[in-house]
């Protein structure tokens, strides 16, 4: 009777959704889409540097050369800007859920009665539960804005290099 038991709660257990489970596949695929992107992003710019560097160029060539750097960086810092803003934004709301989860843990561990401690327990991992999967969420978004932001920033930029720069043959 007993392992029959077992069996059964191992089966139910099994059959419900795994939402966890499913957060953080996707913020691993999500991880594995920002690396890749990250390695283009990383050769995109070492093939824009080879042709910058291996072209023979007059010093006013360089000048120009120079001058487009400084604007494409004029371009980059907003850029990196917004990703830390987003990053402080979700540092500070994970700070507020982290003291509301904090005064909520200490509300059920002071509650006397069994079954009123029980449900603010629960309460309590039900929202722990719930801002960890809003954590998650928040940084994978972020952080795929982020690379996006920065694939479309090199793509722009190596695009104008190469009208620019005219080819050896």
């Amino acid at each position: 009777m007993a392992t029959k038991n077992k069996t059964s709660r191992r089966q139910n257990h099994q059959q419900q959704p795994k939402p966890l489970t499913e957060v953080a596949d996707t913020a691993r695929k999500n991880y594995e889409h920002a690396v890749r992107t990250g390695q283009r992003f990383q050769e995109e710019a070492g093939q824009w540097w080879t042709r910058m560097l291996s072209q023979t160029a007059t010093a006013a060539e360089w000048q120009r050369n120079v001058t487009r750097f400084t604007a494409m960086a004029g371009q980059a810092m907003p850029l990196a800007q917004r990703c830390l803003e987003g990053a402080m934004d979700v540092m500070e709301k994970s700070g507020r859920t982290s003291a509301e989860l904090m005064r909520k843990a200490v509300d059920a561990a002071q509650t006397p009665g069994l079954a009123e401690c029980q449900a603010k327990w629960m309460e309590f991992w039900t929202s722990s539960m719930r801002a960890t999967q809003s954590n998650v969420e928040a940084v994978t978004q972020l952080g795929t804005r982020a690379i996006d932001s920065w694939v479309d920033f090199v793509r722009k930029n190596s695009e104008a290099a190469e009208v620019r720069t005219p080819r050896t043959a």
